[in-house]
């Protein structure tokens, strides 16, 4: 009962004052003393019951080492929810979601059980050398039947150890896949698509592909976008109009790099048209898609009130009759 009502009255009391703290501390305590509240006070109460009454005499001993070892798992398990809370904490506030399967995730808690494990078998006075040793002899036959398994396993460790590639940067690989890398788990690594569907590709496989990271050395990025003018046009003056349009879209569309100066570079004598790129430059991979949309609407506006003209693929063909000199000159 006082398990209860703690959950039900006081706790939540206690998780508002902790949002109004700037750390997370206390925040991951309370969240542990949530989980565990019941279970502790009904074990502390099934503890008062074994201390002040002779019930099961016979088995006093087999009853209190069966409390302390679940008060073991019971501490255990709080640090393990702590930590997973202020891990989740440290990665959100460097912009970084971490998914409850992520491989760190497993590897922290996987140590923190196996450290309960290790005080419950100390406390039992089961030597833990025996363990080991029989670990090792039976761990070679395992390793052997789980290679693929372990492979990836340690792919994994290696990918999230590197830091070169990390949960939330875009990535393109080698193999033509992309998109938002959501998790890194113990066996696979989930790319999520622009179209919101999900690649799932085991660890080794991503850890010997080659990788393009959009994310690093940082998140901007460059977005080339082609324009052809007709030959007929003053050049200087369509660079003019352009980097005007540029800088507007620099200026106001989100997600664009408010700092970079836009240029354009002419570098083709095409069929129909002289051709340039215009870069501009973006804060992250998906900002280019709104910035493209609003730069060709803009840009294709401003060539109309300017009389710049975007040419229609044009062929000149000259043929000739059978007739000596007569030449006739057909535009396609």
């Amino acid at each position: 009962m006082i398990g209860f009502l703690s959950k039900k009255h006081i706790l939540p009391r206690l998780s508002a004052a902790s949002k109004l703290t700037t750390t997370i501390f206390d925040d991951a305590i309370v969240l542990g003393m949530q989980r565990i509240v019941i279970p502790l006070f009904s074990l502390t109460g099934f503890s008062f019951g074994y201390a002040f009454t002779n019930i099961f005499a016979d088995q006093r001993g087999q009853i209190g080492q069966g409390i302390i070892v679940s008060f073991i798992i019971l501490i255990t398990w709080v640090v393990i929810i702590i930590v997973d809370e202020i891990a989740h904490f440290q990665m959100n506030r460097i912009g970084k979601n971490l998914p409850k399967s992520s491989i760190l995730l497993n590897m922290i808690n996987v140590t923190f059980a196996l450290i309960g494990f290790l005080f419950i078998l100390q406390y039992l006075g089961i030597s833990i050398l025996p363990a080991l040793t029989a670990l090792g002899v039976g761990g070679l036959a395992v390793a052997l039947a789980l290679q693929d398994t372990l492979s990836n396993l340690f792919a994994g460790l290696q990918l999230v150890a590197s830091k070169k590639i990390q949960v939330g940067d875009y990535l393109v690989l080698s193999a033509s896949e992309e998109g938002v890398l959501e998790d890194i788990s113990w066996r696979n690594s989930t790319i999520r698509t622009l179209s919101n569907h999900l690649i799932i590709i085991p660890n080794s496989t991503l850890a010997s592909s080659i990788v393009k990271n959009f994310a690093l050395p940082d998140t901007e990025n460059s977005i080339l976008i082609p324009v052809g003018v007709a030959y007929d046009s003053d050049l200087a003056h369509v660079e003019k109009v352009t980097i005007e349009v540029a800088k507007m879209i620099q200026e106001t569309v989100e997600g664009a790099t408010r700092e970079h100066q836009p240029v354009t570079r002419y570098n083709l004598f095409a069929d129909s048209s002289i051709n340039f790129n215009v870069i501009l430059r973006g804060d992250s991979f998906t900002s280019q898609f709104l910035m493209r949309h609003e730069f060709i609407k803009a840009l294709h506006k401003r060539y109309e009130q300017e009389g710049i003209e975007i040419p229609f693929p044009i062929r000149t063909l000259y043929h000739k009759n059978s007739t000596e000199g007569d030449n006739s000159k057909l535009v396609d």
